[in-house]
């Protein structure tokens, strides 16, 4: 199975303090052989995620560098589209769906692979249900 998963659904999985046993459940549902993607926009969200967490003083440095071998476990693969024509694609999906860039990038995604798509964003999920994509949690319903 292929699935996308998103910076809400990794958080939800591996930051202690945002850990949602929902999230957790759904992810045990994901086999380690299964392919894992995320767009290439991923690192930089999850930098922004770690470093919002220490700027709001909910952890230190030291304890967020911690958190990086459980992202690291999760194997993910980075999907590295770009261009005008993802651009356009981006545009379209952001302008039919009212979603940010960034929601567009995993629909986009999880769209041209066929994928599975693992969110804890409602709005995100919602997009997914009207563009025709799977969503982990309707995939377990």
């Amino acid at each position: 199975m292929v699935y996308i998963l998103d910076a809400s659904f990794i958080g939800a999985v591996i930051i202690p303090d945002e850990k949602n046993p929902y999230a957790e459940e759904m992810y045990l549902k994901v086999k380690n052989d299964d392919t894992k993607f995320v767009p290439c926009l991923f690192a930089y969200e999850m930098a922004n995620v770690f470093m919002n967490l220490i700027r709001r003083k909910r952890y230190n440095y030291d304890e967020v560098a911690k958190l990086l071998p459980s992202l690291a476990a999760i194997h993910l693969t980075t999907d590295y589209e770009t261009g005008a024509e993802y651009t356009e694609r981006l545009l379209r999906l952001c302008n039919e769906y009212n979603i940010s860039s960034y929601d567009a990038a995993y629909l986009e995604l999880a769209g041209r692979k066929k994928a599975v798509l693992c969110t804890m964003d409602e709005g995100l999920k919602a997009a997914a249900e009207k563009y025709g994509v799977i969503t982990l949690e309707s995939e377990t319903a």
